[in-house]
């Protein structure tokens, strides 16, 4: 199954098509559909698609690389020793006509390594390039490794043509995977636990219920995600220790980087800083810095938020319960260890599912993207020795151009949402102290029904159903 991706279809389609030698970059984390992409890009004969194995010999490594070229180019297997010789018998193949070519999981094929990339500029800047026909695509799921070696290396600079960092899927295309056979309420409880990762919507059998699904492959041993978490992060990073403490830390809480390191006595400088980066760059965290004007009556400091999905579900729900799950077969465990926790649950993840298609939304109900500074949650913590003094968290603060806040409201709800949740922004706004020059809109995101009585009210500037994500 594939759907959606026009953009980036499109940007892969015109590389194949120009009339120069492309150089192009493809990076995104594990299960997020890149190589689909890749393959649903190829479209004639002298395409060639090599993916690399993981953790083997660079013989292993060099003789599956040949393999792939003998059987995609239908010629005699040739051997070699090393990646010069290979790339000597691949230029041969690729030095004239038009040819789309692919290196799939490239930080495999170079152990890790950087020297694969000295290399592959020379045959680049020697040999390929002057093929006005040829694509080549490099991909990788290792954040740090492509970031660090590829998308910012001093090797290829000034020699890619186009970057593409493939995102989730957003919400109006993960739903097509349900077919219509499931309700838009029910669609979302997916996406607020398996994201827009295209991996893990075909795993989803849309006959089945939103319960049953999760029972099926979470609950029961041998299930498809029990060890998903081990799979996704000893591929990402060589020590994972820290990593899973930090995002457990997270799945609970967001916090900032100071407050982190305390707590996991990890210093918060260079060590726990380097952490970080490494888990926001794979998407796993994101770190929103508060951007509105006022900034003194909010929090200032960085906030790390849990940006995956699944993680958080997992760590809630799965790791816990781990020793059951790996003895089980029956189905129903989910809905008991879930229990009543399941509505403040999916309360909290509808406000991430909000903000992460935030700018379809906007595009929905006609607001210019490009009028936006900022946005992001916004805190103020509760001050000591003052009563009456509640603290402040707003779902979604938006900053646009003009003096104009928007504070958006993010509620899933089984039951309807009326009129009574007016005096709660109210008291948002109030407390929210904006400088008396800015328009404050108000927006309400719901993931369920809404009463007649808030809809005639008129007192937001806009009701917006999820699906308009």
């Amino acid at each position: 199954m594939f759907f959606g991706r026009k953009y980036e279809l499109s940007i892969l389609k015109d590389a194949i098509s120009s009339n120069r030698a492309e150089l192009g970059i493809l990076y995104g984390r594990r299960r997020i559909g890149k190589s689909s992409l890749l393959i649903k890009a190829a479209s004639r004969k002298g395409d060639l698609y090599f993916e690399a194995l993981q953790n083997v010999s660079l013989k292993k490594q060099l003789d599956h690389f040949l393999h792939q070229l003998a059987q995609q180019t239908k010629t005699p297997r040739s051997l070699a020793g090393d990646w010069r010789e290979v790339f000597d018998i691949l230029t041969y193949h690729i030095k004239t006509n038009r040819h789309y070519v692919v290196f799939d999981e490239f930080p495999w094929m170079a152990s890790g390594r950087s020297e694969l990339v000295s290399l592959l500029k020379y045959y680049w800047d020697n040999h390929w390039k002057k093929n006005p026909n040829l694509t080549l695509v490099i991909c990788g799921s290792i954040a740090s490794f492509m970031l660090k070696h590829i998308v910012h290396s001093k090797a290829l600079h000034n020699r890619k043509t186009f970057e593409i960092k493939l995102p989730p899927l957003p919400a109006s295309e993960a739903r097509m995977f349900f077919k219509n056979l499931r309700s838009d309420f029910e669609i979302v409880r997916f996406l607020m636990v398996f994201g827009g990762i295209p991996k893990y919507m075909e795993q989803m059998d849309p006959r089945m219920s939103f319960f049953d699904n999760v029972d099926r492959l979470c609950f029961q041993k041998n299930g498809f995600f029990v060890n998903e978490f081990e799979t996704i992060f000893k591929e990402q990073f060589k020590v994972v220790k820290n990593y899973e403490r930090i995002v457990k830390v997270l799945s609970q809480r967001s916090s900032s980087k100071e407050e982190l390191g305390k707590h996991l006595t990890i210093p918060s400088g260079g060590g726990l800083t380097s952490y970080i980066n490494n888990l926001e760059q794979a998407d796993f965290i994101k770190v929103f810095t508060p951007k509105v004007p006022f900034g003194a009556s909010g929090e200032k400091t960085k906030k790390l938020v849990l940006w995956d999905e699944w993680l958080r579900f997992y760590f809630n729900y799965i790791e816990p319960n781990r020793n059951i799950i790996e003895l089980n077969t029956e189905p129903g465990l989910f809905d008991k260890v879930a229990g009543q926790s399941l509505s403040n649950y999916f309360g909290l993840a509808f406000k991430k599912l909000c903000m992460k298609n935030l700018l379809n939304i906007f595009k929905n109900i006609g607001y210019d993207i490009h009028q936006i500074i900022g946005f992001g949650p916004f805190f103020r913590q509760r001050k000591r020795n003052k009563s009456h003094d509640e603290g402040l968290q707003v779902d979604i603060l938006v900053h646009r151009k003009g003096q104009v806040l928007t504070l958006i409201e993010c509620k899933y709800s089984t039951r309807p949402i009326s009129s009574s949740i007016i005096p709660e922004i109210q008291r948002k706004i109030k407390f929210l102290k904006a400088p008396r020059h800015y328009t404050i809109e108000r927006i309400l995101i719901s993931g369920g029904e809404v009463t007649a009585d808030l809809q005639k009210s008129d007192y937001f500037h806009h009701i917006v159903d999820w699906k308009a994500s």
